[in-house]
This record gives C-alpha cells, structure tokens and sequence, in this order.
C-alpha cells in the first residue's frame, strides 16, 4: 500500500470512527431520557440536555474531518459519494440527538406523573426508534444493504404504532389535562422523528454502496363521495392516466350505490378513463384496511360526513359541479365533460404540489 493510499484509509477509518462515537451518543440519549420518563429522574433529564453539547461538538468536528478530507484527496466516485453522505448523515444524527432534548425539557416542564401505561407506551416506541437508528448507522458504516432495505422497513411499523397512539391518546381520556396531552402528543411526536432520522440515513447506504438515488415517493391516494358510482371512479380513473407511475388510487363512497351510474361508461369512453373494475363499495372497507393512504379527497362531502383521518395522512375537499336529476338529457354530455375536465385540473394541481412540476 503506498503512502497516499495509507493515509486515505486512516482519514476514512477516523471518520467511521468518530460517526460510529457520535451515533452510541445519540442512542444513548433517548435510552437516558425514556429512562429519565420511567425513573422520574430530572437529573437524568437535564444530563441528557447538556450532554447535547457534546454531541454538537462531535458533528461539527466529523463536518471538519469531511472538508479536510476534500480538500487533501480531491475524491471522485466512490468516496465523493460516502462524504457527501456523511455531511448529510450528520444532520440527521444532530437532529435526532435534539429530539431527545426536547423530550427532556418536555418532560421536566410536567408536574403531573404519568401513568405506567403511557410509561409503557412511551418505552415501546422508543426502544423500536433506537433500535432502528443503531442498526441503520451498522449499515452505513458496513455498506450493508440487505440490512439497511431491512431496517427502512421498521420505519412503517413505527408509523402505525405511533398513528394508534396519537389516536388513542387523543379518543381514549377526554379529562385528560390539555397540557399534559399537548407534551405527550410532543414527546410521541419526537420519538417517531427519531426513525424518520434512521430511514434517511438508510438512504445514504445505499447511495453509497449502490449508487442508487432515493426513488420518486408513490403517493395512495383515496377519492370519495357519497355514491362512489360516478364522481370518485372517474377521479380515480383520470389520475391512473395522467400520472400512473406517481400514485396507487382508489375510490370508494359514504353511502354507495348498488351499482355503477348509467352514465359513467359514456363519459369513461369519450375520455379513454378505464373504468372497467368499478363497483361501488363503503369507504370503510378502505379507510379500515391495512393499507395506508398518504392521501384522501373528498369530492362535494359535507364536513359531518368526513370519515376518520389518520394523523399521517393529508386531505383535500374539493367541490366539483354535477349535473342534477332535472337536468335536460341534450345537456347533460357537456356538463359532464365540464365536470371531468375540472377534475382533471385540479388532480394535475395536487400532483404537482406532491410532486412538484418536474419530478426526479
């Protein structure tokens, strides 16, 4: 090995080391303040505050090392990728590393004790987010990336034990005091923050190892109405045209119909929409399955008869004329035509603020 090649492993292996040093710290911190919850123990709470320092210090000085190493090998490929990744990575720990701090001074600012079935609670999310943040950071240290594939995975499941509890906390203690809700909902809050911070630093593993770039997000998307027979299927039907490769859509209806609208293949055809496995179906079937909408529209719905929403998931009301029952037969084609035509307006609206206007 010549002299050069030497002293670039040493200059990788110092940086390895001290993202490996910083990553212990920052687990270690929401280990200390979720212990801190259970052990009602404010020394701890305010140990893991000023430790925060220290962690700050340690990002700052991997930046250092990263720029040293620019500026002494001029790196291309391979190695411009790993420390582009490691000045990223070193955001995402400095974040992390803040949310436990937050938790910290949440919770020191809380008289009131907490049951031992939020402690619980609090634990078990916790321990799912530092778990997932430790063996993201082995992965990138390593350029594993089945285990890193692996990893992002825990990310989802974090997801939907952190929706339960939002949801259950919000339904389940209507006396509980506000202020204690608010800064349960914050730590809750936080602590799923910390796995958000552990799926972007599996990104970078496979950036580096594979040079693979973060993949467009695919958005599922549900339209509903009241009779899911003509609005909502063709909304669903126009966005699989416009933009099939962004979205996985969906349709369903508050009191559906027995079946399909005598009109709605007409209008299907002069638009070229495939409407061909539409059936009319309530909206719990979808909105109490598994899946997971990151999107919900709802087309001419009243506010009472919007459905649950989860926390993760965003909605739209959009009201788009229909013709009425009285409405002339000679009229009703270009009406209908109006009411596609603005459907698909305000679809390509919604996808471009998904998306933006030239999505990667």
């Amino acid at each position: 090995m010549s002299h050069y090649e030497q002293r670039l492993s040493e200059d990788l292996s110092t940086i390895r080391s001290a993202l490996d040093r910083v990553t212990t710290d920052v687990v270690s911190a929401l280990e200390r303040s979720v212990k801190a919850v259970r052990d009602r123990d404010r020394d701890m709470l305010n140990d893991v505050v000023l430790d925060d320092l220290s962690i700050n210090r340690q990002i700052r000085a991997i930046d250092a090392l990263c720029h040293a190493f620019v500026a002494r090998h001029l790196p291309a490929a391979g190695h411009l990728r790993f420390i582009s990744s490691v000045l990223r990575l070193t955001v995402a720990l400095e974040r992390a590393g803040d949310y436990a701090v937050t938790i910290s001074r949440v919770m020191l600012q809380l008289e009131a004790e907490l049951s031992a079935d939020i402690v619980d609670k609090i634990e078990e999310l916790a321990e799912l987010s530092w778990g997932m943040l430790s063996d993201a950071m082995h992965a990138f240290l390593e350029g594993n990336v089945e285990l890193a594939r692996a990893t992002k995975h825990i990310g989802n499941r974090i997801d939907r034990v952190y929706d339960e509890l939002f949801q259950g906390l919000i339904e389940s203690d209507p006396m509980l005091p506000a202020l204690q809700l608010a800064s349960l909902l914050k730590i809750f809050g936080k602590i799923e923050r910390f796995s958000d911070q552990a799926k972007n630093i599996c990104e970078e593993t496979l950036f580096v190892t594979t040079g693979e770039l973060k993949a467009p997000r695919v958005f599922r998307m549900l339209f509903f109405d009241e009779r899911n027979d003509l609005v909502s299927p063709l909304a669903a039907a126009i966005a699989w045209k416009q933009f099939p490769e962004a979205g996985v859509y969906s349709s369903a209806g508050w009191n559906p119909a027995k079946d399909r609208h005598p009109e709605l293949d007409d209008v299907a055809e002069r638009f070229t929409l495939d409407v061909s496995r539409v059936r009319p179906r309530k909206i719990t079937e979808l909105v109490e399955s598994p899946v997971k909408y990151q999107v919900v529209v709802a087309l001419n719905i009243d506010e009472d008869q919007l459905p649950n929403i989860p926390y993760h998931t965003m909605l739209r009301r959009w009201d788009i004329p229909t013709p009425s029952p009285g409405t002339p037969e000679a009229e009703r084609p270009a009406l209908l035509d109006a009411m596609v035509r603005e459907l698909t307006a305000h679809i390509r609206s919604l996808m471009e603020r998904l998306r933006g206007t030239n999505p990667a």
